[in-house]
């Protein structure tokens, strides 16, 4: 029998660590002396304390490490759980990926160099009016702004927009736009309204699936090409706001970003123009 400092060092864990996981059930000491109600263990449970730490270091809670310990599930259902942890981690994986490379963007305007440009490294604003466009669309909300909030909507929201219209038999004429906008009376008031537009012929009617109407021309925008993934597109829309800051400008309505090149291209080579309408600052 080991005293339950010796069983943690052994063990590589806490003496508190043991006596939570004893107050929980989780690990019990093989015997507590009724007088001095030391804990003791027996050496057959470092098995057991191994199991415990392993799936904590997976990243288990300790109820679901209860119950693969403890819980008399077969190989299936453990199966099923590891499966399980490893889609979260994936996804984790996946969201911390993104923050840093949005990171890294951010260290990279800090210290002075332009990210959204470019493949000179030029910053280019271009002030331009976009013309009216006869577009067919569909709408989705998203849970808020930010790539990590727009990117799994709007993907996609393209996808069942191009099959509505393929079952339509209507083919798109020209590139792909999105805008975003603020839904006012959302209870969470977080959401936003994600639009998918495709431009179509004069000709073409609302479908299953889609509608059709005029996207309204804007008579002057501040624009900017970004290239590559759409993880750093927030540090360019920032970039670009400060330069509507910076040049006597202010924001005159709903952004729009214009797919130039997007799917089925690898993203570090899609090109995406950023269209924000502007008014002169009085």
């Amino acid at each position: 029998m080991f005293t339950i400092g010796e069983f943690a060092s052994i063990g590589r864990v806490s003496v508190r660590m043991l006596r939570h996981y004893d107050e929980i059930g989780l690990l019990p000491p093989a015997r507590v002396d009724p007088f001095s109600g030391y804990r003791y263990y027996a050496g057959t449970q470092f098995r057991e304390l191994s199991r415990i730490v392993t799936l904590k270091e997976l990243g288990f809670g300790l109820e679901d490490v209860a119950t693969i310990v403890h819980g008399g599930l077969g190989p299936d259902a453990v199966h099923t759980m590891l499966l399980r942890r490893r889609a979260e981690l994936a996804t984790q994986l996946e969201l911390d990926t993104t923050r840093l490379k949005r990171l890294d963007a951010h260290i990279r305007i800090a210290e002075g160099e332009t990210i959204m440009s470019d493949p000179t490294g030029t910053a280019a604003v271009a002030l331009r009016a976009l013309p009216e466009e006869r577009v067919a669309g569909a709408t989705a909300i998203a849970p808020g702004f930010g790539p990590s909030n727009i990117t799994p909507v709007i993907g996609p929201l393209f996808d069942r927009l191009r099959a509505a219209m393929t079952a339509a038999g209507v083919s798109p004429q020209g590139e792909a736009i999105a805008s975003y906008d603020a839904i006012e009376d959302a209870p969470d008031g977080e959401s936003v309204r994600a639009s998918a537009w495709l431009i179509v012929p004069d000709d073409v009617a609302a479908g299953d699936g889609f509608t059709v109407q005029t996207l309204p021309g804007v008579i002057q925008a501040a624009t900017i090409v970004h290239h590559g993934s759409m993880a750093t597109i927030g540090e360019s829309w920032q970039a670009l706001h400060d330069w509507i800051a910076e040049n006597g400008f202010e924001l005159a309505g709903v952004c729009r970003e214009r797919y130039i090149l997007s799917q089925p291209e690898p993203q570090e080579d899609w090109v995406t123009e950023l269209q924000q309408p502007v008014a002169t600052t009085r």
